[in-house]
Order: C-alpha cells, then sequence, then structure tokens
C-alpha cells in the first residue's frame, strides 16, 4: 500500500505529443516510484490505453495532441472516478468550461510540480 501523498506503486496515464516532455515526465514519475502508462500521442492511443486498463490512479494530460483536443479523453477519466492534471501551454480561460476546475500546471513546467499537483489530487480523493 502507498503512503498518502507519494506516488509509489501509483499507475499514472501520460497524454503529451510533444516527445521529449512525455519522456522526462514518465522518467519523473518513474523516479517518485510510479509506474508509467504510456506516454501517448494520441486521442486514438490514450482511448484505447485506458479501455485495456483494469487500473488508472490518476492522468496527466495535455490539452492539445496535434489538431485534437483531450477533453473526451478527459470525459472517460472523469466517469471512472480517475483524477486528472492537466499540463498545457494554455491558461484556464482557454479550457473547455467543464474543465475549468481541474488542476492545471502551465508549461513550461517543472515535472515536480505536476508531481506535486497529481499528489494533491490522490490526497484530496482519499480525503474524500
Amino acid at each position: 500500500m502507498c503512503n498518502v501523498g507519494r506516488l509509489t506503486q501509483r499507475t499514472i496515464l501520460v497524454v503529451e505529443d510533444e516527445y521529449l516532455i512525455a519522456r522526462d515526465m514518465a522518467e519523473e514519475l518513474e523516479m517518485v516510484g510510479a509506474e508509467v502508462l504510456g506516454p501517448v500521442a494520441t486521442l486514438h492511443a490514450a482511448q484505447q490505453l485506458i479501455a485495456r486498463s483494469e487500473h488508472i490512479d490518476a492522468a496527466v494530460l495535455d490539452v492539445k495532441l496535434g489538431a485534437e483536443s483531450v477533453y473526451p479523453v478527459a470525459d472517460t477519466l472523469r466517469r471512472r472516478g480517475i483524477p486528472l492534471v492537466f499540463c498545457t501551454g494554455y491558461d484556464r480561460g482557454a479550457l473547455a468550461p467543464a474543465f475549468r476546475d481541474a488542476l492545471l500546471c502551465e508549461k513550461p513546467s517543472e515535472p515536480a510540480d505536476v508531481i506535486r499537483a497529481l499528489q494533491d489530487q490522490l490526497e484530496s480523493q482519499l480525503a474524500a
């Protein structure tokens, strides 16, 4: 069992279309003990991965994946009760209204900031 506030043995989905950002995020998550699901760079790949995965603890999502929006993935995750953090170059006002309450890390962001946001989401979920 993982301790509150840590990502050890937590499965984190990473959806990011910029290779270097995705790689760095995955490496940082693994360094704090998380299991990384992905990273994937397309809406289709993310939906397939979610459908095949029995357990996802949380997700880090870029809002724009090429010409596509990640919102269908975010909808799927919310329906399953999976916390998410958007990591994007857009500010909160540019998010779809349904997701303006989500945690947001604006790019350029440090992986440590995203990790703290994930920890906050998981702690909030445990407290609820």
